[in-house]
């Protein structure tokens, strides 16, 4: 059957199919770059920031640290009112 007049040929139609496969991988390709790049940028941020934590956490005391010296606390003041209880007490027991 020939070609009609009016449509294209068969030639033309791989030209234009060509021509819009290499457009979609140009496009493809700088999309690529482009989440590439902000990938990199992404991971740079993040480094920094948990190098941030790193130092962040390593100036803090350490817990066992925290914790005997919140029990000292806790210890000193209840010796303390123990202290001002029997003292209350034994003052009354005077009178």
């Amino acid at each position: 059957m020939p070609p009609q007049g009016n449509s294209p040929s068969l030639e033309d139609l791989m030209k234009q199919l060509a021509t819009s496969n290499l457009e979609f991988q140009q496009s493809v390709s700088s999309s690529n770059m482009q989440f590439q790049q902000n990938m990199n940028a992404t991971i740079q941020d993040l480094k920094t920031q948990i190098g941030q934590l790193a130092n962040t956490v390593s100036q803090q005391p350490s817990l066992a640290n925290n914790s005997e010296s919140e029990r000292e606390r806790e210890c000193s003041y209840a010796e303390k009112r123990k202290r001002t209880i029997s003292t209350s007490t034994a003052a009354a027991e005077i009178s």
